[in-house]
């Protein structure tokens, strides 16, 4: 067992198995790209029911995380219903993925809905206030649409990204998204201080367990670990965080959605404005989430092990208090 472990994490054998995941993944990607969308959107709901009825890894997290959420008001047979719908959801988006960087933007808005004055609303915000923005997304509807959306609409725009562990990977996940600059969220992060300070704009995803590395706040009733970082970001440079998500529509169309914006104030507390913006954030998910339930990624842990659920939530009596 000894030498069978070590043979596997030879470099020479980790190299070999990087390269052929690598070779697979542009081979299902060049096949994908092949594929008419409205096969896409079919194939991808086909693959996830079969997924979801067939294969049982995360299956027990996806029910076990909706029951902990709507157990009170839905049944068994809905929560199903919605575990199986997030599972055609993900496939998708999987599949919707390679087709992106292939579409003109004539081909792009006619699949994604926006309201104009909304989004110039944003751009009269960065203009009054001489500072970028913040778009703060999570794992729902397809979210990988932000960062195409943003270069297509001309905001100079700079994703925040956990690269994987696989370096060719990483080189071909950096290709689909070459419209914008990408900023390693697991390196120095004082480029996306200077980059909102130049009025561009920082796009990111909210919803991952921090683990120990984040602040305990509720998220539907039960303590979540939250990176603090949007809320960092947004008082050290007075940006806005406008909370917006792509929404998939009945007829696999897609929808961009403003749920809030939220203005950072300033002068105040640092640790209770930290905590009432993540607050803030985590409420607008919430929001999002019972509109379009089966549109998230309950297969994630966002609540992570039992340490957290255990865990008080800091602030909430000083709060209520004041």
């Amino acid at each position: 067992m000894g030498l069978a472990r070590s043979i596997r994490k030879a470099p020479a054998i980790r190299k070999l198995r990087r390269l052929a995941v690598y070779a697979v993944s542009l081979a299902a990607v060049r096949l994908v790209a092949q594929i008419r969308w409205p096969a896409i959107v079919r194939i991808g709901r086909m693959l996830g029911r079969f997924t979801f009825r067939v294969v049982r890894y995360g299956r027990g997290r996806t029910i076990r995380n909706l029951t902990r959420v709507f157990g009170a008001e839905k049944g068994p047979e809905e929560i199903r219903r919605i575990a199986c719908g997030a599972y055609e959801h993900l496939a998708v988006t999987a599949l919707e993925f390679p087709k992106m960087r292939e579409m003109d933007d004539a081909e792009f808005f006619a699949r994604c809905e926006y309201d104009r004055d909304e989004v110039e609303g944003v751009r009269r915000l960065m203009a009054a206030r001489r500072r970028g923005i913040i778009f703060a997304s999570a794992h729902m509807g397809n979210w990988e649409m932000l960062a195409t959306y943003g270069a297509r609409l001309n905001f100079t725009m700079s994703v925040l990204y956990k690269p994987p562990t696989n370096p060719y990977l990483d080189r071909l996940w950096q290709r689909f998204r070459g419209e914008n600059k990408l900023i390693d969220i697991t390196k120095d992060l004082s480029t996306v201080i200077r980059r909102l300070r130049k009025n561009e704009v920082i796009c990111l995803l909210f919803d991952e367990n921090a683990k120990r590395r984040g602040v305990p706040l509720e998220f539907f009733g039960r303590p979540a670990s939250t990176y603090a970082g949007p809320a960092y970001f947004a008082l050290r440079t007075g940006c806005p965080i406008v909370c917006l998500y792509f929404i998939r529509t009945r007829e696999w169309k897609h929808r961009f959605v403003i749920e809030r914006i939220i203005i950072p104030p300033r002068g105040g507390d640092r640790e209770r404005d930290t905590l009432r913006i993540l607050r803030e954030m985590n409420s607008s998910l919430e929001a999002m989430i019972r509109r379009y339930p089966d549109q998230w990624n309950w297969i994630y842990e966002r609540w992570g092990d039992r340490s957290y659920v255990e865990t008080p939530v800091p602030g909430r009596a000083k709060e209520g208090s004041s």
